[in-house]
């Protein structure tokens, strides 16, 4: 659990990096693509190390994998474009509807209830995330709200689908294979052989978001998430939303009214009530 609330507080690095590259004049489209080719190289590197060990078991459940990838790719094209057409308060609002979306879709697809402990937990972080909405900015393009409400969904998706691993493979080659296809995906979508000239700068943020968004939550994700299941996975990523909203107030100096706090609060004391309503083993 430890683990999984470690990657979300690094997810909720990347909202407030994500601005302050927009705000320094780099294109959305430059920051998603150039997010991947230093955790790619990573993870070939330490996926080579631990290749003589795996022998014949290198990339198990292959169509849990590209399903994984797509989802990541969907969430960081919807994302980055939210952030940067709304406040990064009220972009993170609208991702974390997956605090409801995950346990939604596991019902569905899955037939999994979730606990009393987990609707509560799920009831406490809706009600936290929408006392943290940035009530005095605005306006409030439509268009980054759709962004934001998709990024949703393919975040659910991500988290649910990562929790579905076989908890005995090795997450570097599955890092490897969702951050490469992802990244592949992300490129045909932006096609950056159109875009304007890249700036400079670009590899800087770029990296860094890579850090933060791929290289440390990917490998605690995928290595920690199939002995929690899908609906404590998202209850404990919740902890993103704290921690972006701390960031961009000290780095983006996005004003936080006193509800805001509260609602945060009020998310971290759901956060604790719902890992409480797994079994310890």
């Amino acid at each position: 659990m430890f683990m999984i609330l470690l990657a979300a507080m690094s997810y909720g690095a990347v909202t407030p990096l994500v601005k302050l590259a927009v705000q320094s004049h780099i294109p959305v489209g430059w920051i998603t693509v150039m997010q991947y080719p230093l955790p790619v190289v990573a993870f070939i590197l330490l996926t080579i190390k631990v290749l003589p060990r795996l022998g014949t078991k290198v990339l198990v459940q292959p169509g849990l994998v590209v399903a994984i990838a797509a989802a990541a790719a969907l969430t960081s094209v919807t994302y980055y474009r939210s952030i940067a057409l709304l406040p990064p308060g009220f972009a993170i609002i609208l991702l974390f509807q997956f605090a409801w979306m995950v346990p939604g879709l596991e019902w569905t697809l899955y037939h999994k209830r979730p606990t009393r402990l987990h609707l509560f937990a799920v009831v406490g972080i809706l009600a936290g995330t929408f006392l943290a909405i940035p009530l005095t900015h605005g306006p409030y393009h439509w268009y980054g709200i759709l962004y934001g409400l998709a990024a949703g969904l393919g975040y659910s998706l991500t988290l649910l689908w990562s929790s579905r691993f076989q908890a005995d493979g090795s997450p570097w080659p599955r890092a490897l294979a969702t951050t490469l296809l992802s990244g592949i995906i992300v490129v045909l979508v932006y096609q950056p052989w159109h875009l304007s000239i890249m700036p400079q700068a670009a590899w800087i943020w770029g990296s860094a978001i890579g850090i933060f968004s791929q290289l440390m939550p990917l490998w605690l994700l995928y290595r920690h998430a199939p002995s929690l299941g899908g609906n404590l996975t998202a209850i404990l990523a919740s902890a993103e939303l704290p921690v972006a909203v701390a960031l961009s107030r000290v780095f983006v100096a996005e004003p936080i009214s006193w509800h805001q706090w509260v609602g945060v609060s009020l998310m971290l004391c759901s956060i604790a009530a719902g890992s409480l309503s797994e079994p310890s083993t």
